[in-house]
């Protein structure tokens, strides 16, 4: 969908370029077709830009829980010492702040990526 996506948000300048120069020429029925397209492109842009968001928060919460049943997982199989060394807030930290911020970096920076 973002690569879907890309050509309607690219075209919206575009299309406000086309409604000043139309303006300025007094063409009506020019500016008329360039809002017409700019709020097309516009509608277009922002139905796929929402399933854009949806599909990467979606994809984000999928690693989120891989992570957390990994590190869980693991968590299971240390040594009782392990418990004894480590501070109860620090497992905790790393299954609820530490996946999650992980996982936006990965799922936001990947979009970024792709949009620059």
């Amino acid at each position: 969908a973002l690569f879907v996506r890309l050509p309607f948000s690219l075209a919206l300048p575009h299309f406000v370029s086309a409604t000043i120069g139309a303006l300025i020429d007094g063409d009506v029925h020019a500016v008329r077709a360039a809002i017409l397209c700019f709020v097309g492109a516009g509608v277009v842009d922002a139905c796929l830009d929402f399933w854009c968001v949806f599909l990467f928060g979606y994809t984000q919460q999928r690693i989120i829980r891989r992570l957390r049943l990994n590190l869980f997982g693991s968590l299971l199989y240390q040594e009782v010492g392990f418990f004894d060394n480590t501070p109860t807030g620090d497992i905790t930290s790393r299954l609820t702040a530490d996946c999650s911020e992980m996982a936006n970096d990965l799922t936001w920076g990947f979009r970024f990526t792709i949009e620059a």
